[in-house]
């Protein structure tokens, strides 16, 4: 008998996925959510309101004095200003969040984390990378505004694209508004152990306001040509 393959890692909120029986798939070693319902339903629930795991996207901190050059050897063109943020070919993004100090993240089809990972992988002198682990949501939709009021402090029909730091329903977050597949989301980076108490307090409040889960694949629908 074939032993089953472990996954190399889980989202922080992989137990409360599983009670809502989604449709799984694979990123990044991650077991994902790609869609809870009928794909065309979820869409457009997503488009109003909807809450979405995206803890499964590659993500990487790279900072030190020499941290910009090796961004540029990799042909990454790093953002001029603290917070300032630019996309990367395949749903990706790159933020500096210091002086010396960048945040990356994949999309799902997306490869420069993986590059610099081993392009880094032995000593660089004047540059430290950090591995990340974070629980990240999507709070999608014309709607998420009135969620993100009820729990955050930011008037976010006036914030800008920069990332912003705040709490969400007491917990520190990053926070970027972005736009994937369409749809208006935005996205929430914390510490992993906080998942599990953030994601099911901001779908209750999501479900009160007629919202629902919604899969990856709502934002980044090539995930359904090949969801391994």
């Amino acid at each position: 008998m074939m032993e089953a393959t472990l996954p190399e890692r889980l989202s922080p909120v992989h137990e409360e996925l599983e009670h809502l029986h989604p449709r799984w798939g694979n990123l990044s070693g991650m077991p994902v959510a790609l869609a809870f319902g009928e794909t065309g339903d979820e869409a457009k629930l997503a488009k109003t309101l909807g809450l979405c795991d995206a803890s499964a996207l590659p993500r990487l901190t790279v900072k030190g004095l020499g941290a910009e050059n090796v961004l540029t050897e990799q042909g990454l063109r790093a953002p001029t200003g603290i917070f300032d943020t630019t996309a990367l070919e395949g749903g990706g993004l790159l933020t500096r969040t210091g002086s010396t100090e960048f945040f990356l993240e994949d999309g799902p089809r997306g490869n420069a984390v993986a590059s610099l990972n081993q392009r880094l992988a032995a000593p660089t002198v004047g540059v430290c990378r950090v591995l990340r682990q974070d629980a990240s949501f999507l709070l999608s939709g014309t709607e998420a505004l009135q969620v993100l009021a009820e729990t955050c402090g930011v008037d976010f029909r006036a914030a800008d694209t920069r990332m912003i730091f705040s709490r969400v329903a007491g917990v520190s977050c990053s926070l970027l508004k972005r736009e994937l597949g369409g749809t208006g989301v935005f996205q929430l980076w914390l510490d992993g152990s906080y998942g599990p108490y953030l994601w099911h307090t901001l779908l209750e409040i999501v479900q009160e306001q007629r919202g629902g889960p919604a899969g990856l694949a709502c934002f980044f629908p090539e995930l359904f040509v090949n969801p391994s």
